[in-house]
Parts: C-alpha cells; sequence; structure tokens
C-alpha cells in the first residue's frame, strides 16, 4: 500500500479519520501517498513506529469502511450490499 494513495484520496479519508495529529497525518501521507517506508515516514515527522502502526489500521478501517458505503450510494458500481455482518 506504500505509494499507492493518490494524494486526494488521502485527504479525504484524513477528513473522516479518527487521527488528528499533524505529525501523525504527515507520516502517513508520506507513507501512503509519497511511497517513503514507514521508519523514513516516522523518523520525518518525529512519530514512535508503535503509534504510527495503530494509526495507519485506524486510517486503514476508514477506508475500508468507505468501500462498504459505497453501494448505498452508488448501486451502479456493482458491489454487492451487505446489511450487517
Amino acid at each position: 500500500m506504500s505509494g499507492q494513495v493518490p494524494e486526494y484520496q488521502f485527504w479525504l479519508l484524513a477528513e473522516i479519520s479518527p487521527v488528528h495529529s499533524e505529525k501523525v497525518i504527515n507520516a502517513l501521507r508520506d507513507y501512503l501517498v509519497m511511497g517513503y517506508n514507514r521508519m523514513e515516514a516516522c523518523g520525518r515527522h518525529g512519530v514512535s513506529p508503535g503509534y504510527f502502526s495503530g494509526a495507519l489500521k485506524r486510517f486503514q478501517r476508514v477506508s475500508q469502511t468507505v468501500y462498504r458505503l459505497v453501494p448505498f450510494y452508488f448501486p451502479e458500481a456493482g458491489h454487492e450490499v451487505h446489511r450487517g455482518e
């Protein structure tokens, strides 16, 4: 996933994510958008690797939730709608 997220998509996800620390968001951007490895992204912004991993999981959870919401807004997208898990 490193370096594979478009910048605009990243900032939209950042808007709705539970991650609020500017330095953590910048480290996530370096990793997800710019393609830095985890250690480089953490070092550039003074974020501990453990905290970064937790923030990355929360960020990925938001992305997965948005993906699951798509069929409710765009039924023609072809995703199967599951009501509950």
